[in-house]
């Protein structure tokens, strides 16, 4: 239940922010790191424009490309919900509270 205040609170931030602007791939922040090819759409890591930090209280919508075999170690988000889509492969998950 929690989740889903979560995402409707969410929601009604992003409906109050004018959305007006078409960010193609090449426009956004871009990291490679051999494993893992990021873009970012906001300010995330070591890519900052403070034209796009956030909208409402979204702050991350990344479009990640990790190799097979790979991923990200264990680590903390705190005071936030992450939630991954898979467009091929598969993706194993385990928080660093052991769900998973």
């Amino acid at each position: 239940r929690f989740f889903i205040q979560q995402i409707d609170l969410i929601v009604a931030a992003i409906q109050e922010v004018p959305m007006n602007e078409i960010r193609r791939s090449h426009e956004r922040g871009y990291a490679d790191h051999g494993w893992l090819k990021s873009f970012h759409t906001f300010s995330f890591a070591d890519y900052f424009d403070p034209e796009h930090v956030q909208i409402g209280p979204l702050r991350v919508i990344n479009e990640d490309r990790v190799a097979a075999g790979q991923g990200f170690g264990t680590h903390g988000h705190r005071d936030m919900e992450i939630i991954s889509y898979v467009l091929d492969g598969e993706l194993a998950h385990k928080d660093s509270m052991g769900n998973g």
